[in-house]
């Protein structure tokens, strides 16, 4: 392996992020398996993920254009503490046996805060400590390592909550992201050019936005991850009860579930270490999308809870494939300096949706149950990646940077 993954830097990032997305993992499955059992309704768990998105959605609008001025470090200590104390508190009330819907809706709320301050953070910092020929590789290992992790954590979460009940897994989440916190204190701090600037927060998001029309290809690809995010928001919510009860399924298996689909994506980012960068980028990132429109709407006819965790597992290799290429294909292209500022911005393209997605999902799911739900959230996903696939803008993913080694080599 090259030497820059076995600097201290890459390590202890590597550690922490693996930390926090295994307390991420037992987060998402507690509390939506804590909603349903104080609920039991399907808008109720849409409401949940409408209350981490919204906030998520104004940190990332308000707080993105600034993230440039920080050191990158700080601003992921702070997301990982923020969320602790979030869920710190229903931990205790639910020790008191009372613990309320709107308690959990808090949490999903500072949680929303807190969290996508996590992940621009974090991808500037890879690519300043990485040179561009190893960031393919260090994306893969990074966001392997944390699916590697998120594969245990919900078979895991779903057979804690049948041993010993959730408890446990609230406690565990309140350790693993303070501990991830004081690991991401040891990393270096990443020095910049001083600059004088001292831009107004409107400037700053034009600047991220400005540099989509260097790369309008970027605009559209967010664009279309806005339709895609819509269906996967609306679907996301419901598979918990999908599983309970539209395939007669239990928690752990709902655990395995979600497991595989971690699983998938270990193996799409196993198979992106491998192999360069595609010549053909356009062909690879939307082949991938196609692919999982028909899976998606597979889940509306299936009655297996075995078929539907094959599904699971495919889901989640197209995804992870697609997801890499994309990051690679920004880190290329986005100068330093405004690396944090443009990430954002894709950030707000692509999860703006999801709300919405969520809220629609839990009504046509309380409506007309899974069948039509999935099929729908397929059908829309399929027709956005056929109209990709005529646009001529997307031809614009197979052009390399200016600069970059493959241009130098003729390749």
């Amino acid at each position: 392996m090259d030497q820059p993954f076995f600097k201290r830097p890459f390590v202890v990032l590597w550690i922490a992020q693996s930390v926090s997305a295994l307390g991420g993992t037992f987060t998402t499955f507690t509390v939506s398996w804590l909603m349903y059992q104080l609920t039991d309704s399907l808008v109720a768990m849409s409401g949940v993920w409408i209350a981490f998105m919204i906030p998520k959605l104004l940190t990332n609008l308000v707080a993105g254009p600034y993230l440039d001025r920080f050191q990158y470090k700080v601003v992921m200590v702070a997301s990982e503490w923020i969320r602790a104390v979030a869920f710190f508190v229903p931990t205790v009330l639910l020790v008191g046996d009372m613990l309320t819907a709107p308690v959990l809706i808090m949490a999903a709320v500072l949680t929303g805060i807190a969290e996508p301050l996590f992940r621009p953070a974090g991808m500037a910092y890879v690519a300043h400590i990485l040179p561009e020929k190893h960031l393919q590789r260090g994306n893969s290992i990074l966001e392997g390592t944390m699916q590697i992790v998120m594969l245990i954590g919900p078979a895991l979460g779903g057979g804690l909550i049948v041993l010993v009940g959730p408890l446990p897994l609230l406690v565990f989440i309140v350790i693993a992201l303070t501990v991830s916190g004081f690991l991401l204190l040891m990393l270096d701090r990443v020095h910049r050019a001083k600059t004088n600037d001292r831009a107004s927060w409107l400037t700053m998001f034009k600047e991220g936005m400005s540099f989509y029309k260097v790369y309008p290809v970027l605009f559209s690809v967010g664009l279309l991850m806005m339709m895609i995010n819509f269906s996967s928001g609306a679907a996301l919510p419901m598979f918990l009860p999908y599983v309970l009860e539209h395939l007669h399924g239990t928690e752990f298996q709902y655990g395995l579930f979600m497991s595989v689909y971690s699983l998938g994506m270990v193996l799409g980012s196993f198979l992106c270490g491998l192999y360069p960068p595609p010549k053909n980028l356009r062909r690879v990132m939307l082949g991938y999308l196609t692919v999982s429109s028909f899976l998606m709407m597979a889940l509306g006819f299936i009655t297996s809870i075995w078929i539907a965790i094959g599904i699971a597992t495919m889901q989640g290799f197209f995804a992870m494939a697609f997801t890499i290429n994309n990051t690679t294909f920004y880190q290329r292209r986005v100068p330093e300096h405004l690396r944090g500022r443009v990430f954002t911005v894709r950030a707000l393209l692509a999860q703006s949706a999801i709300p919405l997605g969520a809220g629609v999902g839990g009504l046509l799911a309380e409506a007309y149950r899974f069948q039509v739900l999935f099929l729908i959230l397929g059908g829309l996903m399929l027709v956005s990646t056929l109209l990709a696939w005529r646009m001529n803008v997307f031809y614009q993913l197979n052009h390399q940077p200016v600069g970059s080694e493959e241009t130098t080599q003729g390749a």
